[in-house]
C-alpha cells in the first residue's frame, strides 16, 4: 500500500513558495488508522489528511483568538453558564474547547 508521501507536499526543485516538508511523528496506530482511509478513499494520501487535519486545527484557533480579542475588547467574557452550555452543544470537554494561546 503506498501512501503517496511525496505527492503533495514536495514541490518541483525551482518550483517558488511552495509546501515545504516538514518532519511529523504519528504514533503507528495513527498512521495505521489514516492509511486505511485512504485505502477507502477517505482521503488522496497520507499526507492531504495530516495537511487537511492541520489546516482544520489552524482554523478553529484563528478563531478561537479572534473570539477571545472580542472578549478582551468587549471588556468581559461569556458566563460558566453559557461556557457549559455552548461546550455541550459543541461536544467537547473543558480541554478541547479551548485554544493554545
Amino acid at each position: 500500500m503506498t501512501d503517496r508521501a511525496n505527492s503533495s507536499l514536495n514541490p518541483p526543485a525551482g518550483a517558488g513558495a511552495g509546501p515545504t516538508r516538514p518532519s511529523v511523528t504519528l504514533s503507528g496506530s495513527q498512521l495505521e488508522q489514516i492509511r486505511r482511509l485512504v485505502a477507502v478513499g477517505r482521503a488522496s494520501s497520507v499526507d492531504e489528511y495530516v495537511a487537511a487535519a492541520v489546516a482544520e486545527r489552524l482554523e478553529r484557533d484563528r478563531s478561537l483568538s479572534e473570539l477571545q480579542d472580542l472578549f478582551e475588547r468587549k471588556g468581559s467574557a461569556p458566563s460558566a453558564e453559557h461556557l457549559a452550555w455552548a461546550r455541550e452543544k459543541l461536544g467537547v470537554d473543558d480541554k478541547e474547547g479551548e485554544a493554545d494561546t
